[in-house]
C-alpha cells in the first residue's frame, strides 16, 4: 500500500514547516516508543540466555523484528526532510538526516540477522554469540532513536513550539531513564 509520508501533517503542501507543533511529532515519537519496547524485549531475551525464550515470546519478537525491517525500508526520511530542511542546501541538515537514515538501515540489517539467528539456518547459534547480537541490536537501536530526536531538536531549533520541545525532551529523558 503506497502511503504519502506527509499525509496528515498540519501543512502537507509546504516544503518545510515554519513552526513545528506537538502534533507533527506525535506519530514519530510513537514509532520511537515501539522501537524502544522492541529493544527492551531484546534486552530481556539477552538477560535470559543461555535459555532461549518460549515459542510464543519468540514468535512475538520475530514479528516485531519483521515489522522493524519493513518499516526501516520505508524510513520517515521524507517527512523529516520536509519538516526540518530550510529549503536550501544545508550541509549540516543533510548530513544529520543522512546519518539518521543510515542508522535506520543498520537497525534493519541487525533485525534481519536476528531473525535468521532465531528462525533460520543459524537457529542453533550459541548463547554467547546470540547475546552479543541482541546487545548490539538494542544498543544501536536505542542510540538511533536518541540521535533522531536530538537531530530534530538541533535542526528545528526555535521553530519548535514549547509543547513540541517538551515532548522531545520528555522522550529523551525517558530514554535515559530506561
Amino acid at each position: 500500500m503506497d502511503r504519502n509520508p506527509l499525509q496528515g501533517s498540519v501543512v502537507p503542501f509546504a516544503r518545510r514547516w515554519h513552526v513545528i507543533h506537538e502534533i507533527d511529532l506525535v506519530r514519530l515519537i510513537q514509532e520511537h516508543r515501539r522501537r524502544l519496547a522492541l529493544c527492551d524485549q531484546a534486552e530481556a531475551i539477552a538477560d535470559g540466555l543461555p535459555e532461549r525464550p518460549d515459542a510464543p515470546m519468540t514468535a512475538a519478537f520475530l514479528t516485531a523484528l519483521q515489522g522493524l525491517v519493513a518499516k526501516g525500508e520505508r524510513v520517515d526520511g521524507d517527512y523529516l526532510a520536509a519538516m526540518l530542511l530550510n529549503g536550501h542546501e544545508d550541509p549540516l541538515a543533510w548530513t544529520l538526516l543522512d546519518h539518521v537514515r543510515h542508522r535506520h538501515m543498520a537497525d534493519g540489517a541487525a533485525a534481519r540477522d536476528l531473525i535468521e539467528a532465531f528462525d533460520g539456518a543459524d537457529a542453533t547459534m550459541g548463547p554467547e554469540a546470540l547475546g552479543h547480537m541482541l546487545r548490539c541490536f538494542f544498543t544501536g537501536c536505542r542510540r538511533a532513536v536518541d540521535f533522531e530526536q536530538l537531530t530534530i531538536i538541533a535542526l528545528a531549533g526555535h521553530r519548535l513550539t514549547r509543547e513540541a520541545r517538551a515532548l522531545l525532551v520528555e522522550a529523551l529523558a525517558d530514554n535515559v531513564a530506561a
